[in-house]
């Protein structure tokens, strides 16, 4: 039992470093069919650890009627997708909410009513 509960206490910095991302089965429809991240300092250090740039989507969800087309028809591009998820570190921004989304949208001087948006940065934003 000791062994156990110790295997599991070392495991444990790893769930928290764990990569959050969305899930396109379960995300919204804004979202198209991308595993996006949520926030920026987490896709910079993916940036700069696998030499990528950041696809970065400022995006309102729940969205509007451009929103929810941008999602079903551009962002559900199979082609779109794999080049989206293999060549960038893929981030969704929401332009509706508060938190970390909207100091992102204040880093890039993003309007909340913009949308939707795709900006292309390196590992340092």
């Amino acid at each position: 039992m000791q062994t156990n509960l110790l295997s599991l206490l070392l495991l444990i910095p790893f769930f928290l470093l764990a990569e959050e991302r969305t899930s396109p089965q379960k995300q919204p429809i804004e979202l198209g069919k991308i595993a996006w991240y949520r926030d920026l300092d987490q896709a910079k250090t993916l940036a700069e650890k696998e030499g990528k740039a950041i696809f970065i989507l400022f995006q309102e969800v729940p969205g509007c009627t451009t929103c929810r087309s941008y999602g079903k028809n551009v962002l559900s591009n199979p082609a779109l997708i794999s080049t989206i998820e293999n060549d960038f570190i893929p981030l969704a921004i929401f332009n509706n909410k508060g938190g970390k989304d909207i100091k992102t949208l204040d880093v890039y001087k993003e309007p909340t009513w913009n949308n939707p948006v795709v900006r292309i940065v390196n590992a340092e934003g």
